[in-house]
């Protein structure tokens, strides 16, 4: 029987779950990561991630594990030096120092790759280091862009990427799946391979065996970017169908068989599709920042706040929340835009506000969404646990929302799939996800009709906030 250890390097931690090929679990666990930001500038040391993953594999029997796959945050920037050793922080993917240098980009990056330039995206950031830190891209052997790269180059010793990560680097050709042309922008030598989620990267090296304990015959996989894994865990399999995901920052997702316009474009875990995906830069981090404003010297913030919303927080206002903490991508493009709150008064309690916050995001990814017609919503990340936020966007899309247990793992779960596809044990993803998520609890949050008439009324003053205060 084949044991699985499947990762997700997130931002806030990684995750870690050991199961067989029949999806028995055997462990599952998690080590917190440190986030370092000023301003606009959002940073990790990649040596955090690399200690944490020891951490993590020191809780259960490495040498029993056959095959290793990962699924981690994207659009990361980071330099190794020749001996494969950082040379600075990761700049990680909701950095916006690259704001100034959209201007200085030709336009067949965004033709070519299918996503508009901000100052997030990594071949943009790159221009900030050749005016701010040239010294680091003169002494710079590789350049890497998704956080799980470097963790299967400590492991394997080889620079690989997957293609849903390179897909947003604005690097990569989205049909051919292959760098542009990048003569004027970066040295081909520097950057990574690229390969589908189920190749494999190489097997453990005896270096890695000796601290991590996983076997030197250990396969590695190459695994996917966050996006891919969760919208691939979420059973998102036909038109309609739409996941959103609430990490950090957020998305919402879908499937088709071509790159479709107005949206980012990544390359699927299932070969041969593409994930539909608008991104937001606000999402569960908003629901951290009301926590911690609300009870910031509580450890137990989480709870406190979901006992103030479940004891008061269904009830209507009209307190609306601009969630745009760090500027925005979707369904705004502003770096420099911040949140605000519209329709205080002295009758404002803390629960408006947490509530507000929460129906803010709601009202975001609801923006950027359009004019698609949706059937349902799968929801994932660490912002599924708020029973309340569940509701709220039932209520705000006026479709069924699905949320299966366990699913801050459930992409770390569901990339055993990829493994036994890509060692020829499965035929096909549908059925084995289908079945994973069979196995999970699910639970069903229904649109309530008084809920979905107000948020109609909501919506439509929400939208009219940013335009009101861009300029201020």
């Amino acid at each position: 029987m084949a044991t699985i250890a499947a990762f997700d390097l997130g931002t806030t931690a990684l995750k870690a779950v050991v199961l067989d090929e029949r999806q028995n679990i055997s462990f599952t666990g998690k080590k917190d990561l440190v986030t370092y930001e000023n301003g606009g500038f959002s940073e990790q040391d990649p040596e955090d991630w690399w200690d944490a993953f020891v951490s993590l594999s020191s809780l259960f029997d490495a040498s029993k594990v056959d095959y290793l796959i990962f699924s981690s945050q994207m659009q990361d920037l980071y330099f190794l030096d020749r001996d494969g050793k950082p040379l600075r922080n990761a700049v990680l993917y909701n950095d916006q120092r690259g704001q100034d240098y959209v201007k200085d980009m030709p336009p067949y990056i965004s033709q070519r790759t299918s996503i508009a330039l901000d100052g997030t995206i990594p071949v943009v950031k790159l221009g900030w280091f050749r005016e701010h830190e040239p010294e680091v891209l003169i002494k710079a052997s590789k350049l890497l862009i998704g956080a799980k790269d470097y963790i299967l180059y400590k492991l394997t010793g080889r620079y690989v990427s997957d293609t849903t990560n390179m897909a947003t680097s604005g690097l990569m050709d989205i049909e051919s799946l292959d760098y542009i042309n990048l003569s004027r922008i970066i040295d081909r030598e520097m950057l990574p391979d690229i390969a589908a989620a189920d190749e494999i990267a190489g097997t453990v090296t005896g270096e890695a065996s000796r601290v991590t304990g996983y076997r030197t015959d250990a396969e590695v996989f190459v695994g996917a970017g966050d996006a891919g894994a969760s919208t691939f865990a979420s059973g998102v399999i036909a038109p309609g169908e739409y996941s959103i995901n609430l990490g950090t920052s957020g998305w919402i997702s879908a499937l088709s068989d071509t790159p479709q316009k107005g949206v980012f474009n990544l390359a699927a875990v299932n070969r041969g599709c593409y994930v539909n995906i608008i991104p937001v830069l606000n999402g569960a981090n908003i629901h951290s920042w009301i926590a911690r404003t609300l009870f910031p010297d509580a450890e137990d913030r989480y709870e406190r706040l979901h006992d103030l919303l479940a004891s008061g927080g269904d009830s209507n206002t009209d307190l609306i929340c601009l969630p745009y903490f760090l500027g925005e991508r979707f369904p705004v493009a502003d770096d420099h835009v911040r949140g605000a709150y519209i329709g205080l008064d002295f009758r404002t309690t803390q629960t408006d506000l947490a509530r507000a916050a929460l129906e803010g995001v709601a009202l975001s990814l609801k923006s950027g969404f359009g004019d698609a017609e949706a059937r349902s919503l799968t929801i994932s990340g660490g912002g599924a646990a708020e029973t309340l936020w569940n509701q709220i966007f039932s209520d705000i899309f006026n479709v069924p929302v699905y949320v299966f247990g366990g699913s801050e793992h459930l992409p770390a779960i569901a990339l055993s799939a990829v493994v036994l596809y890509g060692k020829g044990m499965i035929g096909s993803y549908r059925a084995f996800i289908e079945d994973i998520l069979r196995k999970q609890d699910c639970t069903e949050y229904l649109p309530r009709p008084d809920k979905v008439r107000h948020y109609q009324d909501l919506f439509r003053r929400f939208k009219a906030v940013y335009p009101a205060v861009k300029d201020l």
